[in-house]
């Protein structure tokens, strides 16, 4: 694994998963060229103890999750064996659709209707900017034409300011991860301005109470 792959698992970025793309410049098209609408993030971060407690998750709720993440870790590995870098990245962007359709059709069965809208908030502040290249958090937001390209190029710009965190940080993860917070903050910010109060109103509502991701160490692997 490269030492930015391993940046990244370190940082616990649930959007890593979510949208492959992040730590590269989105391609083209109204779609932001994110590669999908959420990748193997629903599965992942429900193997999060503190996104569990938050769903106020049953002890058998808690199993049935756990094998969901596992089931979407076996297929992002499997997927990408020996691959690094950008072509794993490229890989998880490949197969994000069908790990997103997986998760949703699997959490109907474990999930209750409010844990279930609940898990999409917290996917979409742990996003924060990225959310927005969700068809389906686009579409609620009725984003214009003009409001896609705009949040595009501001995601571009952030892709490579973030590239440039990665490459000075020259290991330094506790520097390199409050920069990447502090970019993701400012991005946030830049893209909300360009919505309309209504639009603004219906984040709101995306994205709930307040939450904290609390990012846990991995067996055998860097911890936070």
């Amino acid at each position: 694994m490269t030492t930015l792959s391993k940046t990244l698992v370190a940082f616990g970025l649930v959007a890593f998963l979510a949208v492959p793309a992040m730590a590269q410049p989105p391609g083209g098209g109204r779609g932001f060229g994110f590669g999908g609408p959420g990748g193997g993030g629903l599965g992942m971060l429900l193997s999060n103890k503190s996104v569990q407690e938050e769903l106020k998750l049953a002890g058998d709720q808690v199993e049935k999750v756990k094998e969901l993440a596992d089931k979407t870790r076996e297929k992002i590995e499997k997927a990408t064996e020996g691959l690094e870098g950008q072509e794993r990245f490229a890989k998880v962007r490949e197969i994000s659709k069908e790990l997103e359709d997986d998760a949703k059709a699997a959490i109907k069965d474990v999930l209750k209707p409010e844990q279930i809208t609940r898990l999409h908030q917290i996917r979409n502040q742990t996003l924060g900017y990225l959310a927005f290249a969700n068809e389906e958090v686009a579409k609620k937001l009725e984003l214009t034409d003009a409001q896609k390209d705009e949040v595009k190029s501001i995601s571009e710009e952030a892709g490579s300011k973030m590239r440039e965190i990665f490459q000075e940080s020259q290991g330094d993860r506790q520097a390199a991860r409050t920069k990447i917070n502090e970019l993701r903050k400012e991005t946030l910010a830049k893209v909300e301005a360009k919505l309309t109060d209504a639009q603004k109103a219906t984040w709101k509502e995306l994205t709930g109470a307040p939450f904290e991701l609390k990012m846990e160490g991995r067996p055998g692997g860097p911890g936070r």
